[in-house]
């Protein structure tokens, strides 16, 4: 079944700091919630047991978030070929995409206060159909670089012509 995600070749993987860079995230966003919601409960409960529910949730959901930050990472990889870019990702939903450099309508490089305190950026791939745009996370940012200038070339090299 793996083969079917996979092609014979040599993928490249996500830093290991990515792991880390999506493990602070996932505190980041999933510890406020899970506060707030705990507090919204024991107002509109009156600091009963439902609070304590919510409270365990919270903190069971941000545990689940910060362990499988690894693993989701790990499940992450990308080749670049001569006429594409492959990507394959997913920990249940595994998918593969292929990605052809003619079909590139821009490349785009974003690196959010996360990302950046771990020196890694983004690249996303706007393509002519939305459902085969693609995003390549956590890199570092020399790999966005280059990435982000083979890909030009290779877009603006294999340009369908007007």
């Amino acid at each position: 079944m793996s083969e079917l995600f996979t092609v014979g070749a040599d993928w490249q993987r996500l830093p290991s700091n990515a792991a880390s860079a999506k493990r602070l995230g996932a505190l980041a966003i999933n510890l406020p919630l899970a506060i707030a919601a705990t507090v919204g409960t024991g107002l509109l409960a009156e600091w009963g047991w439902p609070m304590w529910l919510v409270a365990a949730a919270g903190v069971a959901w941000t545990i689940w978030r910060v362990v499988r930050a690894g693993r989701w990472t790990r499940s992450f990889a990308y080749l670049e070929r001569e006429q594409d870019l492959l990507i394959t990702a997913g920990l249940w939903n595994k998918q593969f995409s292929a990605v052809p450099y003619g079909r590139m309508l821009s490349v785009e490089v974003q690196s959010g206060p996360i990302a950046r305190l771990w020196g890694l950026a983004s690249v996303e791939i706007v393509t002519a159909s939305m459902a085969s745009n693609a995003t390549i996370p956590a890199v570092t940012a020399e790999t966005a670089a280059g990435l982000r200038d083979r890909l030009i070339a290779a877009g603006e090299a294999q340009a369908l012509p007007l």
